[in-house]
């Protein structure tokens, strides 16, 4: 991990500081997500880019779709409308 102040200024006596955390994906899904989130993030991570209906043929698509929607939510993955499906690619 590292961390860069990127701004600080004072505002009514308290310190503000404006900082720039950049965490490596492998560290981060180890710790912060669970069992399933790790298994999607690494099949993602090992081939670039997967589209949501192969997920859901080897997670199942109700875990898939949860899952690929909490891993965006989080800014780690983003998903592309292709056709009748999305591709998902880590940011």
């Amino acid at each position: 991990m590292r961390v860069q102040v990127i701004k600080e200024e004072c505002e009514n006596g308290k310190l503000v500081l404006l900082l720039r955390v950049e965490l490596e994906i492998n560290s981060l899904h180890k710790h912060e997500l669970g069992e399933l989130e790790g298994q999607i993030l690494d099949f993602i991570l090992e081939n670039d880019e997967v589209t949501q209906s192969e997920l859901s043929r080897l997670f199942g698509r109700a875990n898939a779709c949860r899952t690929i929607k909490k891993l965006e939510n989080m800014g780690i993955v983003r998903r592309e409308r292709k056709g009748r499906t999305y591709v998902i690619r880590v940011v």
